[in-house]
């Protein structure tokens, strides 16, 4: 009996490290957001809402806007819309930004990836590479990357199926800070990017880099 119970005890004990949980290394308190392990800090106003995610994970924190537009046409007939979102994202990366924002340009031609950063951004299918610049964001040169996400939206009129071809935009931007590459992607349809690009900046304006 003694030894049933010690064995018993063991097998408890190895299986504690495996069922563990994890602990949230991004902290998000008084609109303000801390990457813990990677050691940066952005704010952002109450009209978003912010969310941090499974560890690990490069994608580090997935923000929403609250109070969005939506064209009338499609609230009315049906089809899908894109709420204004931001993800910041961290990985370990030996090249400068230019060499990221090439392999970004191969993926996108390519449609695939073998880069975990690149596959999470959801943008190897359907979109186009626009153009982009160099930039600086908290006094470190970065890069700033525009895509274009084409789609297609179904909607039901009066019983008849039609389609409208349209797009989002993504706002990218490349940043590296000693062994860390920093993607910040914002994106939201076409037609509100005007009305959701001040807050956008705005973000990016308030990110620090310890």
């Amino acid at each position: 009996m003694m030894k049933r119970l010690i064995v018993s005890v063991v097998i408890i004990l190895m299986a504690v490290p495996v069922y563990a949980k994890k602990k949230k290394t991004v902290e998000i308190k008084d609109n303000a957001i801390t990457d813990l392990v990677n050691n940066w800090s952005m704010s952002f106003p109450d009209n978003w809402r912010a969310k941090s995610l499974k560890e690990p994970n490069c994608e580090r924190v997935y923000l929403t806007k609250k109070n969005y537009s939506v064209n009338q046409y499609i609230q009315t007939y049906g089809g899908d819309y894109t709420i204004p979102t931001l993800s910041v994202f961290a990985q370990e990366f030996d090249g400068d930004v230019y060499a990221f924002e090439a392999l970004l340009k191969r993926a996108l031609d390519e449609h695939r990836s073998d880069n975990e950063l690149i596959s999470k951004m959801g943008i190897l299918m359907d979109c186009d590479y626009i153009t982009s610049g160099n930039v600086i964001v908290d006094s470190t040169r970065a890069r700033q990357i525009y895509l274009k996400r084409n789609y297609k939206r179904v909607l039901d009129i009066r019983g008849e199926t039609q389609y409208i071809n349209d797009h989002e935009v993504h706002e990218i931007y490349l940043v590296k800070v000693d062994s860390m590459v920093y993607v910040i992607q914002a994106y939201c349809e076409r037609e509100f990017y005007e009305t959701n690009q001040e807050e956008f900046l705005a973000f990016v304006r308030s990110i620090d880099f310890k």
